[in-house]
C-alpha cells in the first residue's frame, strides 16, 4: 500500500482514486489537486498538506488530528466519522471564486480553528466541536445538527440566517456575533441569555 507520499510523487492531479496511504507526524505535502477522491481509513494527523486542492472529495475515518492546511482549498467535501482535534483550518484558503460548503458528520472537531474562514451553508451533523474557535469566522446559512459546541467562541462570527436548532451547550453573546435571523430552539435561546445572567426556570 505505501505511504501517501509514496503514492502521488511525480504527480500534481489525482481523479477519482480511493487513497489510503498515511502521511507521518511531519510529513509534508504539497502542491497536488485531488478531484472526486475517496480517503480512508487512515492516518495524516500531524502533517502539513500546503497547497492541496480537494474538490469533491470524500474523507471517511481519517484522523486529521493537528493537521495544517497553509493555502489549501476544500471545495465541496464530506468528512465522516473523521477525527480532527486541534487542527488549524484556519488556515484554508479563500479561493478566488467560492468554494462549495463541506459537509462533517459524526466527526470529533474539538478545539479546531475555524477563525476567520468561510463556512458558509456548511454543514456538522453528529459533531463535537468542544472549545472550537470560530472568531470572526462566517456561519451565514450554516447547519450544525445533533452537536456540541461547549465552550465554543464565536466573537465577531457571523451567524445570520444559521441554523443552530440541533446544537447544544453553547454559549453565545449577541453583542459581538451578527445574529439576525439566527435560529435556536428553547434550549439553544438560554445559551443567548447566559451572557446577561438571565436565568429561565
Amino acid at each position: 500500500m505505501g505511504t501517501l507520499l509514496e503514492h502521488v510523487i511525480g504527480r500534481t492531479s489525482i481523479v477519482d482514486e480511493v487513497i489510503t496511504g498515511g502521511l507521518d507526524d511531519g510529513e509534508r505535502l504539497a502542491d497536488l489537486e485531488l478531484v472526486g477522491c475517496t480517503i480512508r481509513d487512515t492516518s495524516w494527523a500531524g502533517a502539513t498538506l500546503a497547497g492541496v486542492r480537494f474538490e469533491g472529495c470524500t474523507f471517511e475515518r481519517v484522523d486529521l488530528s493537528r493537521v495544517a492546511w497553509p493555502d489549501s482549498i476544500l471545495d465541496g467535501c464530506t468528512f465522516t466519522g473523521c477525527k480532527a482535534l486541534a487542527t488549524s483550518w484556519a488556515m484554508l484558503r479563500e479561493p478566488m471564486l467560492s468554494p462549495d460548503p463541506c459537509t462533517f458528520v459524526d466527526c470529533q472537531l474539538s478545539m479546531g480553528s475555524f477563525a476567520g474562514l468561510d463556512l458558509g451553508a456548511a454543514r456538522f451533523e453528529r459533531c463535537v466541536l468542544t472549545d472550537a474557535d470560530f472568531e470572526d469566522a462566517t456561519l451565514r446559512g450554516a447547519v450544525i445538527d445533533d452537536s456540541s459546541l461547549a465552550g465554543a467562541r464565536f466573537v465577531r462570527a457571523d451567524l445570520r440566517e444559521a441554523d443552530l436548532r440541533g446544537a447544544r451547550d453553547y454559549v453565545i453573546d449577541v453583542r459581538e456575533a451578527r445574529v439576525s435571523g439566527l435560529r435556536v430552539d428553547h434550549v439553544g435561546a438560554l445559551g443567548l441569555l447566559a451572557p446577561f445572567g438571565i436565568d429561565v426556570e
